[in-house]
């Protein structure tokens, strides 16, 4: 990886934590809980501390030393809009590991009619899939091109 590209990832995941943390530390403060009549809303909504705290912390920071590695690695075939993608579920799992840490569980601040709580760090596994299906999407299609060419180069 390249150090511009190490520089860049390196603030977008920082940015995104500090996103996620200052949200939750503003809306702690000032308490306020905004819902409309359809059930959506912003505001300290489910603070959800669980039994199974150190396990979820655990599988955290194997998961962010796993992506981690695998973002730093030297491999040509990683390439930037991989990292990039990439480094919102490490800015994920680094920002809900802090919720567990310091409060005993994730504090969720986004009310979705018929789904549960989430915070900036659900959403940003959520772009994190759907990143990464569009890149293998657009991979595996240019490899079906690159294909049909050579055929075609052949007759």
């Amino acid at each position: 990886m390249k150090p511009k590209e190490k520089k860049i990832i390196t603030i977008l995941i920082i940015a995104l934590i500090l996103v996620d943390q200052i949200l939750k530390i503003v809306l702690f403060k000032t308490n306020i809980i905004l819902i409309n009549a359809s059930g959506w809303g912003i505001g300290i909504i489910d603070n959800s501390k669980t039994e199974n705290n150190i396990a979820y912390i655990l599988i955290s920071i194997i998961t962010i030393m796993m992506l981690v590695r695998y973002i730093k690695s030297n491999n040509t075939f990683i390439k930037t809009d991989s990292r990039v993608i990439l480094s919102f579920a490490i800015a994920g799992a680094i920002s809900n590991a802090i919720d567990r840490i310091w409060n005993g569980g994730t504090i969720n601040y986004f009310n979705i009619p018929k789904f549960t709580p989430i915070n900036f760090s659900y959403v940003y596994f959520i772009i994190t899939w759907i990143g990464m299906a569009v890149i293998l999407t657009k991979y595996t299609s240019d490899r079906i091109k690159e294909k049909k060419n050579k055929e075609c180069a052949k007759k």
